[in-house]
């Protein structure tokens, strides 16, 4: 298995750590992580194969400096914006967004739409369905968040039983802290449904049933909201959707290889 290799952007005079994966021909894969970078992104590398697979950490997360200013969805879709031009993405990209990322996937092809090719969004944040609220990760005490974030038994034990160290806490706090600037006051963007329907590319919307932080049943929301957009669930798989499950990995790289 190939693995990433990881280099430096400076965007607006803040260092960012950039991990890329493969060469080959084609639209360049760039995947927006959610509200965790420090346990790595090794269950997307088969993305990588015959494609560039790019994951930018943002500011704020895992070893990316802090950027107190960035305090919106929308200044994060101005940083990828720059970071796109740094890295010398003239080209439309085919962008995957997890969470957090798919907020900020789903606002930067509402606005940058000619810079992508393709969108998928999993287990997106940023929508309000009312029934189905996201859950309020500042209300979850800590030592319950990966019963929030898994649905595999499997995967919980093995996360659960690696040992915490003072490092990872204070990284974690770290990256709450980041977190808490953009979605404290609420975990949606109130006009999201209103700007969907803008995006005019492909779109593809993966979700775990068993989702306990953003409810499946938003996915038909989100598929509405982008019209021709096609869905896929997974079961058995909860919040870490691409952790839990290889196949909605797969599901992604398929979609990506259509032609336009």
């Amino acid at each position: 298995m190939r693995n990433y290799t990881k280099h430096d952007v400076i965007i607006d005079g803040v260092r960012v750590e950039v991990l890329e994966a493969g060469r080959g021909s084609g639209s360049p894969i760039v995947y927006l992580h959610g509200a965790a970078a420090s346990p790595g992104f090794e269950e997307l590398l088969p993305l990588a194969e015959g494609r560039r697979l790019i994951v930018p950490v943002h500011p704020g997360f895992g070893a990316s400096d802090d950027d107190a200013r960035i305090d919106s969805i929308l200044d994060y879709v101005v940083h990828y914006s720059a970071l796109f031009n740094q890295l010398g993405l003239a080209e439309p990209v085919d962008l995957v967004g997890h969470s957090l990322g798919g907020w900020i996937s789903g606002l930067f092809t509402v606005l940058k739409g000619h810079r992508v090719r393709r969108l998928a969004l999993a287990c997106p944040a940023g929508l309000h369905v009312p029934g189905h609220p996201t859950t309020d990760l500042f209300t979850i005490p800590p030592e319950n968040l990966l019963r929030y974030l898994v649905a595999s038994p499997v995967i919980l034990q093995s996360m659960t039983s690696a040992a915490v160290t003072n490092e990872m806490r204070v990284a974690r706090y770290r990256e709450m802290t980041s977190l808490a600037r953009i979605m404290w006051e609420r975990d949606y963007e109130p006009k999201f449904d209103q700007w969907l329907p803008g995006v005019s590319v492909p779109a593809l919307v993966l979700w775990g049933e068993e989702d306990r932080i953003t409810p499946v049943q938003q996915a038909k929301h989100w598929a509405d909201k982008l019209g021709c957009a096609e869905t896929a669930t997974f079961a058995g798989a909860g919040h870490l959707l691409f952790t839990e499950s290889p196949d909605a990995v797969g599901r992604v790289a398929a979609f990506f290889a259509r032609p336009t």
